[in-house]
């Protein structure tokens, strides 16, 4: 990602596969229309209930209410400085009562009133300030995070050794940008491209320090060591380390699939660590199936052999890694997302490119209203040699 860009501008990135549904949904979440009508609430509720009192005698006391809880009101959406002109304004409207200047029909008010309205209002314009202040420390927090998830994850360009690269990446818990327990990166080697994706139990804190760990390893090793057998074991003995010294329960593991691709494009090898198989997609989506070992610290390399699956590759051969996040996501009736279908069907119609094939997997999730429990992540490459659109 190029200094200053957005993390919304990050290639690839899809900061949500699940957009809010609900009314409820859309304010909980924060979407930009429920909170600016939020914010406006208060003045709308005034404007649709003073002028009516002032024509209809049977509203004033809706009005009233409106009035004297405006300030509350508008300290729960708003901060200090929007609490302390509602305020001002109701304190306004109380002295020009009928029986304060006497300037307005309505309320029918008087200078008593205005004691208890002016202590509620410097009441709830402080727990507006302290309110801002305690989002704003969460508004810190998560640019921290934001900003260790820069740090974590990797920057793909839009191609790496030829290849185009396209990758989609949310966390668990509905928090846009933030550091999860899924994991990927592509690099080029002497060997030819090597690509990872793979999920860390949990999500904890624990979790990112063991994502951290691994991608080190991987990015460290992906360059020297001469196969995938070699760099999986490295990885395995690296979350070994992690769990040294922790009793059972504290103890983490990891499943992932490597891949290779030759220097040439013409052989992919894939490792898969009891991690769901790629797809190969020439004419159709394909699993590149292989004897899966157990995860990534449940291995033991002295008495098991580590497989690595060959096949053959061709121009314009894509290739879609992903974690189970994705493929257990599920509808309202229950049925997990269909992944093979979906791309089979936008392969029919010609997609191939990695960036717009993932984009229309977005709106297959979405449309679809599949809801997920888990991290998710989709890694799409495509071999050169074949026009895509």
């Amino acid at each position: 990602m190029k200094r200053g860009a957005k993390p919304t501008d990050m290639q690839g990135y899809i900061r949500s596969y699940v957009m809010p549904d609900t009314p409820w949904d859309r304010i909980a979440s924060g979407h930009p229309a429920s909170a600016l009508t939020l914010r406006l609430l208060p003045i709308i509720l005034l404007a649709a209930t003073v002028p009516l009192a002032l024509v209809v005698p049977s509203m004033e006391q809706f009005a009233d209410y409106a009035l004297v809880f405006l300030p509350a009101f508008t300290a729960l959406v708003n901060g200090p400085i929007a609490t302390t002109v509602a305020t001002l304004a109701v304190i306004a409207i109380v002295s020009c009562g009928g029986e304060a200047l006497g300037v307005l029909p309505y309320p029918q008010s008087s200078w008593t009133d205005l004691p208890p309205i002016i202590a509620v209002g410097v009441l709830c314009t402080i727990l507006a300030w302290v309110r801002n202040r305690i989002v704003m420390r969460l508004l810190d927090m998560t640019l921290v995070a934001e900003t260790v998830q820069g740090a974590i994850l990797p920057d793909l360009p839009p191609t790496v050794g030829g290849v185009k690269v396209a990758v989609a990446y949310r966390t668990h818990d509905g928090s846009p940008g933030l550091v999860g327990g899924d994991f990927f990166d592509v690099q080029e080697t002497d060997a030819g491209i090597r690509a990872v994706v793979g999920d860390v139990q949990g999500h904890g804190l624990n979790t990112v320090h063991l994502t951290e760990a691994l991608l080190g390893t991987f990015r460290e090793r992906a360059l020297d060591d001469p196969d995938l057998a070699t760099l999986t074991a490295r990885m395995e003995r690296r979350v070994r380390l992690h769990n040294r010294g922790r009793d059972e329960w504290e103890q983490s593991f990891a499943t992932a699939v490597l891949i290779e691709i030759t220097p040439r494009h013409d052989t992919i090898r894939v490792v898969l660590c009891g991690h769901p198989p790629p797809l190969l997609v020439r004419g159709s989506a394909e699993p590149i199936a292989a004897r899966p070992m157990p995860p990534l610290g449940l291995t033991d390399f002295g008495l098991q052999r580590t497989e690595v699956r060959e096949a053959a590759l061709m121009p314009g051969d894509v290739i879609i890694a992903y974690t189970d996040g994705f493929i257990e996501g599920r509808n309202a009736d229950g049925q997990t997302f269909p992944l093979v279908s979906m791309v089979n069907a936008h392969i029919a119609s010609g997609i191939r490119d990695p960036d717009r094939l993932h984009r229309k997997l977005k709106a297959d999730f979405q449309g679809g209203g599949y809801m997920r429990s888990d991290d998710l992540t989709v890694l799409i490459m495509q071999l050169p040699g074949s026009s895509s659109r």
